[in-house]
C-alpha cells in the first residue's frame, strides 16, 4: 500500500512540475500567434522555423517573410511576398530585426527595428504547432 501511495505521489509531482515549466524564447519559434492589441488583433501569424505568414481578411493582406534566427531570442524578418505593398511598412528584401524582451505565460513582448524606427508590441501564442 505504501508503495502505491509513493508511486502515485511521485507521478502527481512529476506531472505538475512539467505543466508549471516557464516558456523560453525557443518555445516561440513555431506556432500560431495574434496580438492582444485590439487595433491589430485581426492579424494572424503562422510561423515555422524559416517562414512567417501574416494574414488579415479584414485588411485584405497576406505577407510572407523569410525568418532567420540569430539566437533563440532574436530573429530577422525579410519580406518575401505581399498581397498589398501599399499597406506594408517593408518593401521587398527589407529586414526587420526583432528581439524577444520579456515572456509571460503564452505571450512575449518584442522590440522591432526597421530603418532606425523602433516598434514595441506583444504577441500571444495561440497554438504551439502548425500543420
Amino acid at each position: 500500500m505504501r508503495t502505491i501511495s509513493l508511486i502515485l505521489t511521485l507521478t502527481i509531482l512529476a506531472a505538475s512540475s512539467v505543466s508549471c515549466q516557464k516558456k523560453t524564447c525557443k518555445d516561440f519559434k513555431v506556432g500560431l500567434f495574434e496580438s492582444p492589441d485590439k487595433t491589430v488583433s485581426d492579424i494572424k501569424i503562422i510561423r515555422n522555423d524559416s517562414v512567417q505568414i501574416e494574414t488579415s481578411e479584414k485588411r485584405d493582406i497576406k505577407d510572407t517573410y523569410n525568418i532567420y534566427w540569430k539566437s533563440d531570442c532574436e530573429y530577422f524578418l525579410v519580406l518575401k511576398e505581399t498581397s498589398n505593398p501599399q499597406k506594408n511598412l517593408l518593401t521587398y528584401k527589407d529586414t526587420l530585426r526583432v528581439s524577444i524582451s520579456a515572456i509571460e505565460e503564452n505571450t512575449y513582448q518584442y522590440t522591432a527595428l526597421l530603418k532606425g524606427q523602433q516598434f514595441v508590441g506583444d504577441l500571444k501564442q495561440i497554438k504551439e504547432t502548425v500543420e
